[in-house]
């Protein structure tokens, strides 16, 4: 082994021990802090173990086989560590002079910031993902004992198939999400470009998840249900059906992003699948799904108005999180050229 190999693969294991520190950190914090302990259950305690796991066993391997220009000698882990103790020094040095001197503030560098808000979104989204993932497994396994249960066909696709196909397409959606928060790997070609840098950004996408959700749900209640029933046969199994049509068109949003997936970031820019008719079509047809699918709810109770302002709500925020998406993407040329080819949002011709 040549020298500069040798401080090549110094460069890499110091960034290997960091990032295994700060990942068995992020394992302590979910096993003994308050929230994580209640909020995560054993199985998802052992899988996000076993992640880590993996890292160990074959984030070196996996970065040797990499040809000698992709190897990642510094990763996030290490810039993030370096970045924030270089911010702090400076930062107390900056005080210090203040204010006599307000001269050279301390700043951080764009590789630096990205580092440091991809960790904060691997660590926050990471375990959520993972208990949904374990959650729609859990659907899944239930509904598929219930088949043969029942030999009334009406009673067969209401209560059985169509949730098992909800609870599936969940399963999968997840799966995909848990990968690419776990893995940013030059191969999967999702390189994380760029997080979202705003405070409104990360606030219209929190509220959307636990523990944040909990709170933002005393004010705009769920009023959707994939359960529920019409009075006709028929008009049930149009909503069922139609439920099932956007939540399909949603879950190949996501095959078409495929590595790329993951809440707040640029992993570059995807323009097969949906993406090639609306710019958010995971956002629309998720949103629209939940319309079809709250109709028994706003006409068989007296709380129409309730709940379709409650519902309005979660549409408006998730509109918001379509436009902040697309503020963060539009300083990506690649994103630019896209919005020319693919002039529409969410409606192709109407909006």
């Amino acid at each position: 082994m040549t020298q500069q190999a040798k401080r090549e693969f110094g460069q890499l294991f110091q960034s290997y021990l960091t990032n295994v520190v700060l990942f068995l950190f992020a394992i302590l914090i979910y096993r003994k802090s308050f929230y994580y302990s209640g909020f995560l259950g054993p199985e998802v305690q052992d899988a996000l173990l076993w992640i880590v796991g993996l890292y160990i066993v074959l984030a070196i391997p996996l970065e040797m086989l990499l040809p000698r220009g992709q190897r990642r000698l510094v990763g996030k882990g290490l810039i993030a560590l370096r970045a924030t103790m270089r911010f702090l020094s400076e930062g107390w040095r900056y005080i210090r002079r203040a204010p006599l001197d307000a001269s050279n503030p301390p700043v951080m560098k764009k590789e630096e910031k990205v580092a440091i808000l991809f960790l904060l979104v691997k660590f926050y989204f990471l375990p959520v993902m993972m208990q949904l993932f374990v959650g729609n497994f859990h659907s899944i396994t239930y509904y598929w004992r219930l088949f043969g249960g029942t030999t009334d066909i009406h009673d067969f696709m209401l209560r059985v198939m169509f949730p098992f196909t909800i609870s599936l397409f969940y399963f999968v959606d997840t799966s995909y999400f848990v990968f690419g928060y776990s893995v940013e790997y030059p191969l999967a070609r999702n390189k994380v470009r760029s997080v979202e840098p705003t405070l409104f950004g990360w606030l219209v996408t929190l509220i959307c998840y636990s523990p944040f959700y909990e709170v933002s749900a005393k004010y705009l209640f769920w009023s959707s249900d994939t359960s529920g029933y019409l009075s006709s046969l028929t008009a049930t199994y149009a909503m069922r059906i139609a439920s099932i049509v956007f939540l399909a068109i949603y879950l190949w949003a996501t095959l078409a992003l495929g590595t790329k997936c993951s809440n707040l970031t640029n992993r570059g820019i995807v323009t097969s699948g949906p993406y090639a008719y609306i710019r958010h079509p995971a956002y629309f047809f998720k949103a629209l799904g939940w319309w079809v699918a709250a109709i028994p709810y706003i006409v068989t109770t007296d709380n129409f108005l309730l709940a379709t302002l409650s519902l309005g709500g979660w549409t408006v925020i998730y509109f918001f999180r379509a436009l902040t998406e697309e503020w963060h993407l539009l300083q990506d040329p690649d994103y630019q050229e896209y919005c020319k080819v693919v002039r529409w949002r969410f409606i192709p011709y109407v909006l």
